[in-house]
């Protein structure tokens, strides 16, 4: 499938308000629940950028592994390719889904990392790892081990937004240079285990970022947010000019790198609905009039940061993203997403 032909949505089961917390108490039943009103709203949903927690795989391999089989199945059978997201590094101070932290991946900023040459290698040879390397390995030989091969997987989602601050625009930092380090290590490692599937990298809303990811993935993927309701210090997401401008940059830059490109998550929230359809509607316009496929963050209300109402929890900036309330009932307007739908845009096209 090309990536022009992308459409589709994040998920995070609704029984969690955290990484951990949705795979330590994972729920089989309600996300096959989930995942078919999905696909009775949005019957051409082709693909899903699923949110694994290497924290539990840690607290439970085993189980871990089970179900992570288990729902790939669940998208398989409904003709549903995955994007798995194995590591995390957006870290929200309202509702935190957990991850990475940054001081992990520089060397000797803990008692876990004590190695000037941390990460540099994805084959070490006779060196010891760190702690911090061994569980970040044996993460990746498990779920990459078991499913290096599985056509079920579109591409691997190395990590969700790294390179979030903004160190990103300093060739300077030491920041920047560890986090690049780590990334490079992880897609060395994904391809030394022996992923057959294409490497991406969801980058956070700039171009910055992408370039800097660029040389470790297959495909670039970035977030383009329209932050409607955000601070004009970011004119790339909270002016549609800029809005604009990001996506025909990326475009541009896609195209002289020779890879295909992902909208990994879109389309910003709103409590009300009637402006979250406005929304989608400019965000999804101006990617795919550019032949760009998405996956919009996201399906289903969920604890998750950003994916339920102000009654079931706190809620950010982004106010909600989801498209499918606690009931099951689809937001009002919603089934406008179809609109974007492959065949329709291709119909469009003549």
């Amino acid at each position: 499938m090309e990536t022009s032909e992308v459409f589709g949505f994040n998920y995070d089961g609704s029984w969690g308000s955290s990484g951990l917390e949705v795979w330590n108490h994972h729920d089989h039943g309600l996300m096959k629940v989930e995942i078919a009103r999905g696909k009775r709203y949005f019957p051409e949903w082709n693909t899903a950028r699923w949110w694994l927690s290497s924290e539990s795989y840690q607290r439970n391999p085993e189980r871990f592994m089970a179900n992570l089989d288990a729902g790939l199945g669940l998208f398989g059978d409904q003709g549903i390719t995955v994007i798995p997201v194995l590591f995390n590094r957006w870290r929200d101070p309202v509702c935190d889904f957990g991850g990475v932290g940054l001081e992990h991946l520089i060397p000797w900023a803990t008692a876990w990392n004590h190695a000037d040459d941390l990460f540099e290698s994805a084959d070490p040879g006779d060196r010891k790892l760190t702690i911090v390397e061994e569980v970040f390995t044996t993460y990746l030989e498990a779920v990459i081990g078991a499913h290096k091969d599985d056509p079920r997987i579109y591409c691997w989602d190395l990590c969700n937004e790294p390179l979030m601050g903004e160190y990103v625009d300093d060739p300077d930092s030491p920041l920047r240079a560890a986090e690049l380090k780590w990334l490079k290590w992880c897609a060395d490692k994904v391809r030394l285990l022996g992923a057959s599937q294409p490497l991406t990298i969801g980058n956070y809303p700039g171009l910055s970022a992408v370039k800097a990811t660029e040389p470790f993935v297959d495909i670039l993927s970035f977030h383009p947010y329209y932050v409607w309701n955000g601070i004009a210090a970011q004119p790339q997401v909270t002016k549609k000019e800029g809005f604009i401008k990001l996506i025909e940059d990326t475009v541009a830059f896609a195209k002289a790198a020779g890879k295909g490109l992902i909208a990994s998550e879109t389309v910003w929230g709103a409590r009300d609905d009637a402006k979250h359809v406005e929304v989608m509607r400019f965000t999804l316009d101006e990617l795919s009039k550019r032949g760009v496929g998405f996956t919009v963050h996201a399906l289903h209300h969920s604890l998750i940061s950003d994916l339920h109402r102000d009654e079931y929890g706190p809620v950010g900036l982004p106010e909600c993203l989801h498209f499918i309330e606690a009931d099951g009932t689809l937001r009002a307007g919603h089934e406008a997403f179809n609109d974007y739908a492959p065949s329709v845009l291709r119909a469009k096209a003549g």
